[in-house]
């Protein structure tokens, strides 16, 4: 079933992923209509290597508590939606669009990618049309977004939910030893999705001691939040890269306790034991050696 949709302009910057879409009500939504914003964003595999990255999506849908035995529900079905990963970061969203949507609680997304490439510093370029970045067959068919916790749309009411690309798994290189050098990348998209209503940000800088004695913003530092005690970066919850002068903010955090380790060039800064709180900010400053 494929629903109507309100598309948006496009403007450059803020970015913001957001697409709505309507089907059979339910799940405590009492009836009507409310809107859903599906936004995206991303953390970024080592900003440091990379100068370009995007994906096109053609297709996205939704799936209700009501709609268990009809599937998805089309809320976009049309001509590619391209994403510029690298510039959705500190705290950049995109919205491309929106549309009314039935009330109900809405636990899954699905979104169908149709192209993508990635271009490195040095040069190196990897592109679906000639063979260089493949589409993992999930991709083709589309990639599943669990929502935690689950969306309830009600009628009259705006729902916002986060759809975070994490680069730092989605492009992965073959062979996977040398990123910069790969013969070829292969695309398996990892999405986190949440309710935005219920999350918390990080912000901060990440600086460092340039010899003069006053801190200097680290350009391109990539932040990781993790899990307590989590050591590995590839066991982070999401990552994203610091602006040029240092500034850095991940969006979309479920409340809770985190750890949040910085690192630019073989230099690293962790706090430690992080406290997030849903629609509030949480500062963190790092200073790496």
């Amino acid at each position: 079933m494929k629903l109507p949709l309100r598309v948006l302009s496009t403007i450059a910057l803020p970015l913001v992923l957001a697409a709505c879409g309507g089907g059979g009500g339910g799940g405590g939504g009492g009836g009507g209509t409310g809107t859903l914003v599906v936004e995206a964003t991303d953390a970024a595999l080592a900003h440091s290597l990379v100068e370009e990255a995007h994906v096109a999506v053609t297709q996205l849908r939704v799936h209700t508590e009501a709609n268990a035995g009809s599937g998805f529900l089309t809320i976009y079905d049309g001509p590619p939606l391209d994403l510029d990963l690298l510039q959705l970061r500190n705290g950049v969203t995109r919205v491309l669009v929106q549309a009314d949507l039935p009330a109900g609680t809405y636990r899954q997304l699905r979104l169908v990618f149709s192209d993508a490439w990635l271009r490195l510093t040095n040069g190196n370029e990897y592109r679906v049309s000639d063979g260089t970045l493949h589409l993992n067959s999930q991709s083709t068919a589309g990639e599943k977004v669990f929502v935690e916790p689950p969306i309830q749309v009600q009628s009259g009411v705006g729902s916002r939910l986060l759809v975070d690309f994490d680069l730092t798994k989605t492009f992965r290189p073959i062979p996977g030893n040398d990123p910069a050098n790969a013969v070829r990348y292969s695309l398996h998209p990892v999405l986190r999705g949440v309710n935005r209503s219920s999350t918390g940000e990080i912000r901060g800088v990440v600086s460092t001691d340039d010899g003069s004695g006053t801190p200097a913003g680290v350009d391109m530092a990539t932040v990781y939040v993790l899990p307590p005690g989590e050591t590995d970066p590839d066991g982070s919850v999401t990552s994203t890269a610091t602006m040029q002068d240092g500034s850095y903010a991940l969006v979309g955090l479920p409340p809770g306790p985190y750890d949040v380790l910085a690192e630019h060039e073989g230099a690293s800064a962790r706090v430690d034991g992080v406290q997030v709180s849903a629609g509030a900010v949480t500062v963190v400053d790092l200073v790496l050696p």
